[in-house]
């Protein structure tokens, strides 16, 4: 049995989605891991609503002053994307051997248990991001070795023993730092060689790719258009879902359905002529088309239900490198 919890990370104006994914996470799960929303500065009326929403069964912490204290400087953005990589460091996590960490713009359609309880015999357990695959020249400005695979950190799973023994969030940390680096691209290069496939379905991400679908997803990443921003790739189910959490707050005005189809069909349907498009385009052009989305889906559920480690040139694996 695993000691497991998972936390969501945002600032002031992230944390009204943070507070409803979470929601989210409660509506669909039957059994009872404990969960967090590290915030920075939320406003108190924000904060009081997560209270409603969430009660005692998410923990609300601000981080302001820890991360301000902490003796990091990250390169300029929101300085939330960079809570993740101290997990490690914060008293609330000390009790746990297992921590899952979830984007503000994911929505979850199984219960999150399903995912932390796993059996995980690697550091990290994290999804494939093929889209970097298409762009392999990542490895060189990483300085990652050759055909080293890639992660989303959207949702992940740390396992905190080995990570806490070799003290793989400092470097993490400090490549961010004296690198100015994402935290994306820090804990790729921290953790290379060290993370196990994910299954997909946990991170489904809305990328404009035609093959799978919320229904079909165990959580679903929107990591392209937004349910509150742009809208585009971003089911109609899945944004009424969005949309009926924030019903009876403040913070519904965004998931307003702005048209009366789906955004982003167009795109979906132009996906189908990829392989044209590689005829005359440039490399990555190419490498997309011939990527086969269901066999890659195929490859990395099998890879998942192995309990295999991530594989070098994962794109060759799948015939589009």
């Amino acid at each position: 049995m695993t000691n497991s919890c998972f936390f969501l990370a945002a600032d002031a104006k992230y944390f009204p989605y943070a507070c409803l994914a979470a929601r989210r996470i409660l509506d669909v799960s039957r059994k009872t891991t404990p969960g967090f929303i590290m915030h920075l500065g939320a406003n108190e009326d924000d904060v009081g609503i997560a209270y409603r929403l969430l009660k005692d069964r998410v923990r609300i912490v601000d981080v302001t002053n820890f991360m301000a204290d902490s003796g990091y400087r990250f390169r300029p953005g929101s300085v939330a994307t960079f809570i993740r990589l101290f997990a490690d460091r914060f008293s609330e996590f000390a009790i746990y051997d297992r921590i899952a960490h979830i984007d503000c713009d994911v929505l979850f359609n199984r219960d999150i248990a399903d995912l932390v309880d796993q059996p995980i015999h690697a550091h990290l357990l994290a999804a494939h991001d093929d889209y970097m695959y298409f762009r392999p020249g990542y490895r060189d400005e990483m300085s990652m070795q050759p055909g080293a695979p890639y992660f989303n950190a959207g949702i992940i799973v740390f396992n905190m023993r080995p990570v806490r023994e070799e003290d793989l969030l400092k470097q993490a940390r400090k490549l961010a730092v004296d690198g100015q680096m994402n935290d994306q691209n820090a804990l790729n290069v921290a953790f290379e060689g060290k993370w196990q496939t994910m299954h997909p379905n946990w991170n489904l991400m809305s990328n404009g790719a035609r093959d799978y679908r919320f229904s079909q997803a165990y959580a679903r990443h929107f990591a392209g258009g937004k349910p509150w921003g742009s809208q585009i790739g971003v089911e109609l189910e899945a944004l009424k879902i969005w949309r009926d959490l924030a019903e009876d707050t403040p913070w519904n005005k965004p998931f307003r359905q702005r048209l009366p189809f789906e955004r982003g069909i167009t795109k979906r349907f132009l996906r189908r002529f990829d392989a044209v498009g590689g005829l005359f385009g440039n490399d990555v052009h190419r490498r997309r088309a011939r990527y086969d989305a269901a066999k890659m889906h195929r490859i990395y559920a099998r890879q998942a239900e192995e309990g295999a480690m991530a594989v070098q040139f994962p794109e060759v694996l799948g015939g589009f490198g």
